[in-house]
């Protein structure tokens, strides 16, 4: 974990380098998240349901998915350029190294910029929790942290990630 953190900090130091496009991107990204915000806020505003479900519900769905891969991809995005890693050598570089080789990839890239997401997401859990009336028992604590937390660890190793091309064999599969 200490190693983790000391990552953490090069690529926290090296995204102050530029904190005036560090701000604005993370504004940026605050900005797209709640404009999906709107979008569900603009559909509730004509239909009060959607499919028998409540604004609220349709709220705590969406902060937790918001904040699930807004975690993944601020922690974890080092998957993403394994690709690039392949292709460039780095990951020759990385195999040598005393230390593994997934914990190397993983913490290879962190996108510092999508805390504006997180934030967005733990505004709209700031909103959503009380709103929502459910009863909010240790069970249902636990479900909701185990669903964000499922959900990060889940995200960056997806092979149905957008940024990394599906497998031709993924593909001719579900083409069947």
């Amino acid at each position: 974990m200490r190693l983790y953190l000391k990552y953490f900090s090069i690529h926290l130091r090296s995204a102050m380098q530029y904190k005036t496009s560090f701000f604005l991107t993370v504004l940026g990204q605050f900005l797209v998240s709640f404009s999906m915000f709107l979008g569900i806020y603009f559909m509730f505003s004509r239909f009060h349901t959607v499919e028998g479900f409540s604004y609220q519900e349709v709220l705590l769905c969406f902060a937790i998915v918001l904040m699930a891969f807004s975690l993944a991809e601020c922690f974890a995005r080092g998957f993403d350029a394994f690709p690039s890693m392949l292709g460039n050598g780095q990951f020759d570089r990385i195999l040598v190294r005393p230390r593994g080789a997934v914990f190397q990839v993983l913490v290879s890239k962190m996108e510092l910029t999508r805390l504006g997401r997180l934030l967005q997401a733990v505004l709209v859990f700031a909103y959503v929790i009380p709103a929502s009336g459910i009863v909010w028992r240790w069970d249902r604590i636990l479900t909701l942290v185990l669903m964000v937390a499922g959900g990060a660890a889940i995200i960056p190793l997806s092979v149905f990630d957008p940024v990394r091309p599906m497998p031709a064999s993924i593909a001719a599969e579900m083409a069947e």
